[in-house]
């Protein structure tokens, strides 16, 4: 106890030494100053050349929702940059976040229990004319509620600066919108198949149901082929609802159930497919799970978290709890009311609203997936008391893995982005997974304590990754400039010796963890994948070998 007492007296008395050098040095107008201002000037012109700046996700938008009310400040990266490297203890120590989004967001509150809020009296909620907050200096995170960020201000210059990160991810609707999900998912299988994967590897790598998009004109017209027949019509009078109409709205919204009177309406977009190839909707008409798991006669699907902690290299986490939701109404596949098939935490609070149940909490369900375990070894369904372990943690990260693999080509290849992701999974009856949606910046809803619990300890562990990646990234790159680049600069040689630092500074930007930055043992996160290859066995073997879709 002593020895480690003393043992962190001692880095906190050097790094109060190395601090009070530099500062001293450091000083605006000093030699150094120039020195230092010089590096960072080259290192972001750098990065500016690896971002190709006209890819959609870069693109001005004004009025497209909900945008984020910070200046417009070409100079601040080069300005918050320098700042950490004379304050490095906003970095090294602190855990400083930006979060705009005010009102009764819980994300913010628990940042603010656990970290340092960037701008506590920021509150934005609603959509806003941009231009009135200055980000702080020292924001070492940027995890806003809006997405359009790098649409209003420009990367590297206004925002995403290189010793910080932004949660959204570029390009990540690819994932979230269900159009683009089911398109990603038929192309992902189809390459598999091509390269002639076992069965038991497409199974594996399987996340959704079979599904029409509607879009395209040949699986529109399969589609109708298949309700056109008498077949169909015997099995959803005898049988019920066989396939579920999708949008890419989320909340519950955009859902249809094929029952007759929306299969009506259906027709009557698609002119009984004579509007195939020419109504171009992007949604997609998907097979419905007939036999979910329920409890006490109610269907249930649970959200299981994720975060593309990195997509340079590609770094992959599940998170080890889950959010249990049940349908307000008993399954029945002949019951048509939307309540007992979509499990939504919004369907289920507007149901409770309307039927008058606002103080019955027994709609939602707080258990942890280990109580699920014990359900399911009391039903004799499951045998082993590690089930968990053995099948189901190993399914999500392997369908989370498909899942990102499926898009990991339209995202921004970039270390100074990340997001955090909502799957809702449904277990059906034989215990195999399926994804039904997926969220990005899922909203934290604190209808019970348990879930307020859960989240206060989620959202900690989410952005301990980000701010260790952070501090890793900034321990490679200090170092590298007080080693390398301001010698160089102090000697006149950094021109010459441009491509060369070039090269060496990109490769240091890649994300990994430093030996000091490690992430804590009691953090629920389990790695699912990092860059070359490393999938953590959650892949078998068999699946990877000579696969060009599998990453090695």
């Amino acid at each position: 106890m002593l020895q480690s007492f003393l043992l962190s007296l001692a880095s906190g008395i050097v790094l109060f030494v190395v601090y009070m050098y530099h500062r001293a040095n450091l000083s605006e107008g000093s030699a150094n100053y120039r020195y230092y201002n010089e590096a960072v000037k080259g290192m972001s012109r750098w990065l500016e050349q690896t971002v190709d700046l006209t890819q959609s996700h870069f693109q001005p938008c004004k009025n497209c929702g909900y945008e984020i009310a910070l200046v417009h400040d070409n100079y601040y990266c080069q300005r918050s940059d320098l700042f950490k490297l004379l304050h490095p203890e906003v970095v090294v120590q602190d855990q400083m976040v930006l979060r705009d989004y005010g009102g009764q967001d819980l994300a913010r509150k628990i940042i603010q229990q656990n970290m340092y809020d960037a701008l506590p009296n920021f509150l934005q909620s609603r959509p806003i004319e941009i231009g009135y907050h200055q980000t702080p200096l020292e924001t070492s995170i940027i995890y806003p509620y809006a997405k359009n960020y790098f649409r209003t201000h420009t990367f590297g210059k206004q925002a995403g600066c290189i010793f910080q990160k932004y949660f959204h991810v570029p390009g990540q609707e690819e994932i979230a919108l269900k159009s683009n999900q089911s398109t990603h998912f038929h192309n992902y299988i189809d390459n598999l198949k091509q390269e002639n994967k076992s069965t038991e590897c497409i199974k594996d790598a399987s996340y959704e149901k079979p599904t029409f998009r509607m879009w395209l004109k040949e699986e529109c017209e399969n589609f109708f082929e298949i309700i056109n027949t008498k077949q169909y019509k015997d099995k959803l009078e005898n049988e019920g609802i066989q396939y579920i109409y999708k949008t890419n709205r989320h909340l519950g919204n955009g859902i249809l159930l094929l029952d007759y009177q929306n299969e009506k309406i259906i027709r009557s977009w698609y002119k009984d497919s004579l509007g195939c190839g020419r109504n171009i909707t992007q949604v997609i008409i998907q097979e419905y799970l007939k036999n979910p798991y329920l409890f006490k006669g109610h269907k249930m699907e649970f959200r299981s978290y994720f975060q593309i902690a990195s997509t340079n290299p590609p770094i992959l986490y599940g998170y080890k709890k889950a959010l249990i939701k049940q349908c307000a109404l008993k399954f029945d596949l002949l019951d048509f009311t939307k309540e007992a098939h979509v499990c939504n935490t919004a369907v289920t609070k507007t149901h409770k609203q309307t039927t008058g149940q606002e103080q019955d909490d027994d709609l939602y369900i707080d258990w942890n997936l280990e109580e699920l375990q014990d359900i399911l070894l009391e039903q004799g369904k499951i045998k082993s008391r590690n089930w968990l372990n053995e099948s189901l943690y190993p399914q999500i990260m392997r369908k989370i893995t498909h899942l990102f693999f499926s898009v990991d080509k339209y995202l921004l290849k970039d270390s100074r982005v990340g997001e955090f992701f909502g799957v809702d999974f449904i277990l059906d009856d034989d215990l195999n997974l399926w994804i039904f949606e997926c969220n990005r910046n899922p909203n934290f809803l604190a209808v019970t304590e348990g879930r307020k619990e859960k989240f206060g300890k989620l959202i900690p562990d989410m952005l301990e990754i980000q701010m260790l990646l952070v501090r890793s990234r900034f321990k490679r790159i200090r170092d590298f400039m007080y080693n390398k680049l301001i010698p160089a600069i102090k000697a006149r040689q950094f021109q010459q010796q441009q491509e060369k630092f070039k090269e060496e500074f990109l490769q240091l930007m890649k994300d990994r963890f430093e030996p000091e930055y490690q992430i804590s043992k009691s953090n629920l996160a389990e790695l699912a994948y990092i860059g070359d290859g490393q999938f953590n066995g959650y892949i078998k073997k068999e699946c990877l070998e000579s696969s060009r879709v599998l990453k090695k």
